[in-house]
């Protein structure tokens, strides 16, 4: 791949960055999370700071403990309050993190074990949009730097796990020269939203296929390399129970179904097909589809601030290139149950990553052996000590990190402290 051509952004220092990523702040889904912020003078700003301390207790690569954190800054403009620009917003969007890496250093899975855990630790821009909306809020275009887990593949419910799967499906993850354009590193894309019904939409999105400069992971790097291609995703969904404005007539009603595709245009390289020179088959044809379901299960008639949500969700991705070909994950959680703490939510989860026969053909002819899958439980409560400051305690249990026989299951517990505000 090229790079001479691409044009970068320098680093952003931590002072300047500016907006939450959506997925994991368990956002509302589709059109909503970038609708313009309801602030009387036309600016909203809120951060969250997660500091997170794991320890991977047995299995695994290694023994140990580590801690980690990422802060999230926001910043919202509605350009019709502030300049008189009729159904126009804008949206800025920082991450910086610091740490430990208690996947890449401790556990060794292919999905992660931590959704704040990157790489390399970096200050960056993260989303930076414009919108305009039609119709009566109807139809609404949105372009710029843009994290596609904001609004696409969104279970609200899923939203209080630590583990990186409830935001975008494993199977879709592992896509891409440099990832999809979602958390850390995120590419330049164009959104159309519609809203026939207040119950239902329809949403595409073209982006940039390579998010960022993978040979440079620090800063924010806008680039259109010869190759790069674009991802392409659209998605349907209904959300029985809304009314106008997104808001549900039940307040705490999370009901949603939704279908999405998506494909990139470019070429990849075949896990296990050559050419005649012996190079890895490079075909176009790296696409793939998630289904997903949430519903409130029960809401308590004493305390209509109790209820029970469960959710589902599925995803398949080609195996020709990827080494995970299809993704579950089902959980259950459950919020204001302990008299007295209306906002606490104890959640369970269970979600398997499956290996493609191409990958495991590659580990063979590589001299290692491949399991047939990666699957997690993963059990967290969450208590809300202050309007500012909640803590979290976790544990997760990973069978097969990394797909890799040679590593044993893991036991990892942790807790996690998250302080927010906003204005």
């Amino acid at each position: 791949m090229k790079h001479g051509m691409g044009k970068s952004i320098a680093t952003l220092i931590a002072g300047t960055l500016l907006v939450v990523p959506a997925c994991a702040m368990g956002a509302e889904a589709a059109i909503e999370a970038q609708q313009t912020p309801a602030v009387d003078n036309g600016i909203a700003f809120g951060f969250l700071y997660r500091a997170d301390v794991l320890s991977n207790v047995s299995g695994g690569l290694k023994q140990g403990t580590t801690a980690l954190g990422n802060l999230d800054v926001k910043l919202g403009f509605d350009l019709d309050k502030l300049i008189g620009w009729d159904g126009v917003s804008v949206g800025l969007h920082g991450i910086a993190s610091h740490g430990g890496k208690p996947n890449a250093n401790l556990v060794g899975s292919s999905q992660g074990v931590d959704n704040i855990e990157v790489d390399t630790n970096a200050a960056k821009l993260f989303q930076a949009w414009i919108q305009k909306q039609f119709l009566n809020e109807k139809l609404s275009a949105l372009f710029g730097l843009y994290d596609l887990n904001s609004e696409f593949y969104v279970s609200h419910s899923a939203g209080i796990f630590l583990h990186p799967s409830p935001g975008i499906g494993s199977e879709f993850a592992q896509t891409g020269l440099n990832g999809p354009s979602v958390f850390p590193t995120s590419s330049v894309g164009l959104r159309v939203g519609y809203l026939p019904t207040p119950e239902t939409y329809v949403q595409a999105v073209v982006l940039d296929g390579v998010p960022g400069d993978p040979d440079n992971p620090r800063g924010t790097h806008i680039q259109f390399n010869d190759g790069d291609g674009a991802l392409r995703v659209v998605e349907v969904g209904y959300s029985p129970g809304k009314v106008q404005g997104g808001e549900s007539a039940s307040p705490g009603q999370v009901d949603k179904y939704a279908v999405g595709a998506w494909s990139y245009t470019s070429r990849f390289a075949d896990l296990v097909d050559v050419d005649e020179v012996g190079d890895p088959l490079m075909r176009k044809g790296n696409k793939g589809f998630y289904v997903l379901a949430e519903r409130t299960l029960y809401r308590g008639t004493r305390n209509p601030d109790s209820h029970a949500d469960g959710f589902i969700r599925y995803g398949r991705a080609n195996a020709d290139f990827n080494q995970f070909s299809s993704y579950f994950q089902t959980g259950l959680v459950f919020s204001g149950m302990v008299a007295g703490r209306s906002e606490d939510q104890f959640a369970v989860s269970y979600g398997t990553a499956r290996t493609g026969d191409k990958h495991r053909r590659a580990a063979s002819i590589a001299g290692a052996e491949a399991t047939s899958h990666e699957s997690v439980w993963e059990a967290t409560y969450r208590a809300h000590v202050a309007p500012w400051l909640s803590v979290q305690p976790n544990i997760q249990y990973v069978i097969n990190p990394g797909a890799d026989a040679q590593i044993k299951n893991s036991t990892v517990l942790g807790v996690r402290f998250e302080m927010s505000g906003e204005k």
